[in-house]
């Protein structure tokens, strides 16, 4: 096992040195990214360039386990300032676009989670 700083992977994948991963797996992490709570910088879309950066280091046919909170009206998103987003339908689906979705399952957790196994769509 080793670990990288999230500039240092960054730096490779530009330079082109990055190995592209089979799988990333992430659980009660990206809802929070653009929302400045631990220090990154504010933006409304934070967490779709984050799950977009995961694309391009996820190679053809590889995977992305994503764990989120889901609202239980699917029609409502909602953000907890600053603490995270709550997805509803529309802003899953830009999460999850360019993504195949194989499964969505409950995490049975208090924040009612939802675990998407996706899977990056080989280039024609």
């Amino acid at each position: 096992m080793t670990t990288i700083t999230p500039y240092r992977l960054a730096e490779q994948f530009i330079s082109g040195r990055g190995a592209p991963f089979d799988t990333v797996f992430t659980y009660s992490s990206l809802e929070h990214s653009g929302l400045g709570r631990y220090g990154d910088p504010i933006t409304p879309f934070g967490d779709l360039e984050a799950t977009a950066q995961v694309w391009c280091m996820v190679k053809p046919g590889g995977h992305f386990i994503l764990a989120v909170p889901v609202s239980a009206d699917r029609n409502k998103c909602s953000v907890m300032w600053n603490g995270c987003y709550i997805y509803g339908s529309v802003r899953l689906q830009h999460l999850t676009a360019n993504w195949r979705v194989i499964d969505e399952f409950s995490a049975f957790d208090p924040l009612k989670h939802r675990v998407h196994v996706l899977q990056k769509v080989q280039s024609e």
